[in-house]
């Protein structure tokens, strides 16, 4: 029948761990360690050193306060001592009489001023991987079989308990600097579509000019000039437009709008293009027209990436359909096209920023790939969002939801969670 001390020692383990499963940074996990040896044991003091590889040593990391001090610059060498032994043998090892110990490292006595007259040492280990040393020391008529049980039931708890607290450290870390990157993106895209602008009015102003009063044989370069810094400026609208919404600078002017009528505008412009690529561009709307309260501009703009990606990826005599499709507080604006479709491993990163689907070197289409994240801004700035189904080689469905009205945005949020 357990004792009641060994009650009492398991009761606190369970709390100890309930602790340690909940504790997220590193520093907290051990301190909290250090207290649960101390107290489990009843001992003097207690410390724990973790083994880096590089310099091959244990290194003080958490140590009773009135020692942490001066054992946070002391490091313990593997040979020649017991915690390094204890690690060694992935075993615990208890010393009664460490002064007479050949094994004891002296040096850290000797720094603290302090004497160490017993002590348990139990090794740290993940999946037999070592991270180092529990130590608790000067116990009050030496250590027991019940405390080895305990510290070595601690230790496992504190092993698992830093390992993830260190994994957890490294991922803010790692988000940290992806953060720092995307700012410095950003930073980069803000200035550069600002600077761009100038030049690039100057050079479309003169390009303009001079088409006009040059001779015929020159009027072809220029036109070729002129198409070039109209796609120049194509690009730094976009990313304008991009980096405005991501900033949070995206004010959207709502008015009453027949959707109807703005997707038969839309598909109107693209029919020359369409047509020049021998590519079937049909509309599907509702019977009667289809009122809501949008920004038109940006729907527009939405609709020209969306229909500019469909036909940009669809091969001769081929087809994209665009569909309209009114529902009871929202409605779905559906571009299908015949297309090469995407990969399955890529649907979840097409409207990323800059994103392409092609490798770099072999992609034959161009582009920045803004486009769909353009796309996906003007869905997000409406209340609605968006989305690719797809099968390769068969096509793509682009699937736009936007709400009628922007107080039923919501409803659209609860409708795709659904």
């Amino acid at each position: 029948m357990p004792t009641r001390d060994r009650v009492y020692r398991l009761e606190r383990l369970l709390e100890i761990s309930r602790t340690l499963s909940t504790t997220l940074e590193p520093q907290a996990v051990l301190e909290t360690v250090i207290r649960a040896a101390m107290e489990l044991t009843q001992s003097e003091a207690a410390s724990i050193l973790l083994y880096d590889e590089e310099s091959n040593q244990l290194h003080f990391a958490a140590a009773t306060p009135e020692h942490w001090e001066i054992l946070k610059h002391q490091s313990v060498p593997l040979r020649g001592s017991i915690a390094g032994k204890a690690l060694a043998q992935r075993q615990p090892i208890v010393e009664m009489n460490v002064p007479r110990s050949p094994r004891h490292f002296r040096q850290v006595d000797r720094a603290l001023r302090f004497t160490t007259r017993n002590l348990m040492a139990v090794p740290l280990l993940l999946e037999e991987r070592p991270l180092g040393v529990l130590e608790a020391l000067n116990k009050p008529g030496g250590f027991t079989d019940e405390d080895a049980e305990a510290l070595q039931t601690l230790a496992a708890h504190a092993a698992v308990a830093l390992h993830n607290a260190r994994l957890l450290k490294e991922a803010r870390q790692a988000y940290e600097a992806l953060q720092k990157v995307d700012r410095m993106k950003s930073d980069f895209v803000a200035i550069a579509s600002h600077e761009l602008r100038t030049p690039l009015g100057i050079i479309l102003g003169y390009a303009t000019h001079l088409q006009e009063v040059l001779d015929e044989p020159y009027k072809g370069p220029m036109q070729t000039l002129t198409r070039a810094a109209l796609r120049l400026k194509d690009i730094v609208e976009e990313l304008s437009q991009l980096e405005n919404y991501q900033q949070g600078q995206t004010v959207l002017r709502l008015q009453r709008t027949d959707l109807n009528a703005l997707l038969q505008e839309v598909l109107t412009s693209f029919q020359p293009q369409a047509e020049a690529r021998r590519i079937r561009l049909t509309l599907r709307l509702p019977e009667t027209p289809t009122p809501a309260q949008v920004e038109p501009e940006k729907i527009r703009i939405l609709l020209r990436h969306l229909l500019q990606n469909a036909l940009t990826f669809t091969d001769a005599e081929g087809e994209v359909a665009v569909t309209l499709q009114p529902l009871e507080d929202y409605f779905q604006i559906l571009v299908s096209d015949t297309g090469i479709g995407i990969p399955a491993q890529d649907l979840r990163r097409i409207f990323d920023r800059f994103y392409q689907v092609e490798k770099h070197l072999t992609r034959r289409h161009g582009g920045l790939g803004l486009g769909l994240a353009i796309a996906k801004a003007m869905a997000e700035a409406h209340g609605g969002a968006i989305w690719a189904e797809s099968e390769e080689g068969k096509g793509t469905t682009m699937v736009v939801v936007l709400p009628r009205e922007p107080a039923q945005a919501s409803s659209v949020q609860h409708v795709l969670q659904v």
